[in-house]
């Protein structure tokens, strides 16, 4: 009885939006192509906003680039695909993609350098708590390297999210001349910041706490 079910049910993995977009998608496309594909995303809209193109063709990059995030873990997942080289290309590109927004928006002069600032430091700990990690390692005689592996928290994953998207807000607004957005994207990067704060303050717990050996 349990092999008929499941062979009933088979069928309908093969079904729905999933599998239509999995067929779209030719075989010989691989999820790391698509997250190399953003990071090269974010480089095109680098150099397009350092420059002086317009801000719609900023937009349009970034939401062909923007559309690729996660889409590439669940082709991973779904294709049974996942990999240690797409688990560290994923968080590279989605930072890579953060640097190069809050460098548009100082570039451009869209928010205050100062709150990008603010922003910005809720990073802080992608480079401090390797460095605590390997100090402690040394006092205890243990080898330095290779580098601990620091899974983003919970808090981590919405801090980026909600950046990245607030941050996106205040190019789109700029871009069609709707000052309300902007300001809405705005005031978003002030949440996002206070998420990100919250999200360092666990990290920094979690590695008081003996969690990163």
């Amino acid at each position: 009885m349990n092999d008929i079910n499941a062979t009933s049910q088979e069928p309908s993995r093969q079904t729905g939006l999933g599998a239509a977009l999995d067929r779209l998608i030719p075989s010989w496309v691989t999820p790391n192509q698509i997250t190399l594909l953003r990071m090269l995303g974010a480089v095109v809209m680098l150099v397009l906003g350092w420059g002086t193109a317009h801000l719609g063709w900023l937009v349009a990059v970034g939401l062909v680039t923007g559309f690729s995030d996660n889409f590439d873990g669940w082709l991973a997942r779904r294709r049974g695909q996942t990999s240690e080289l797409g688990a560290l290309l994923d968080p590279m590109a989605d930072k890579l993609l953060a640097v190069v927004l809050f460098v548009v928006l100082w570039r451009r002069g869209l928010v205050d350098w100062r709150l990008l600032l603010l922003a910005a430091c809720t990073e802080a700990h992608a480079v401090v708590l390797p460095v605590l990690i390997a100090l402690r390692r040394r006092r205890e005689g243990r080898p330095v390297w290779p580098p601990p592996k620091i899974a983003p928290n919970r808090w981590g994953k919405v801090k980026t999210a909600w950046l990245a998207s607030a941050m996106g807000l205040v190019i789109i607004g700029a871009a069609c001349g709707w000052p309300w957005l902007s300001a809405f994207g705005t005031w978003n990067i002030w949440v996002g910041t206070a998420l990100g704060l919250v999200a360092m303050f666990l990290y920094f717990s979690e590695w008081r706490a003996g969690v990163y050996v």
